[in-house]
């Protein structure tokens, strides 16, 4: 994405945060897609990940078991995550490597047919 280009304000941090947040109970984990800033390069990626993941653990007191590190995508330089604590998404949204999270399940994006006749 150019410097010139912004997304909606639907697809920013804060915002995609605050609908995990929403959607994430205890015992019902929420996955994310973290993507992150250009700087780090695509060898580094997964001791990256891990390294973001052991942070957040550590900052927010938590067990080691409570953010679940998924796979790690090096051409997209992002990697997923899943949790069931809400807090892990704000923090992982403000954390200074991350350009952008997206949420792993995302609704139904196909149109709609329109002016359906009944046969």
């Amino acid at each position: 994405m150019s410097d010139k280009t912004k997304p909606s304000a639907q697809w920013e941090g804060d915002a995609v945060a605050r609908r995990l947040r929403q959607a994430t109970k205890p015992g019902r984990p929420s996955a994310v897609q973290v993507f992150l800033n250009d700087e780090i390069s695509a060898s580094d990626l997964p001791e990256k990940a891990k390294q973001i993941v052991t942070d957040m653990s550590a900052s927010l007191n938590l067990p080691a078991d409570a953010i679940k590190l998924g796979k790690v995508f090096r051409s997209a330089k992002s990697f997923s995550v899943s949790t069931d604590i809400p807090d892990v998404f704000d923090a992982l949204a403000k954390c200074g490597d991350v350009k952008s999270i997206l949420e792993s399940e995302q609704p139904d994006i196909l149109p709609k047919p329109t002016n359906v006749k009944d046969a």
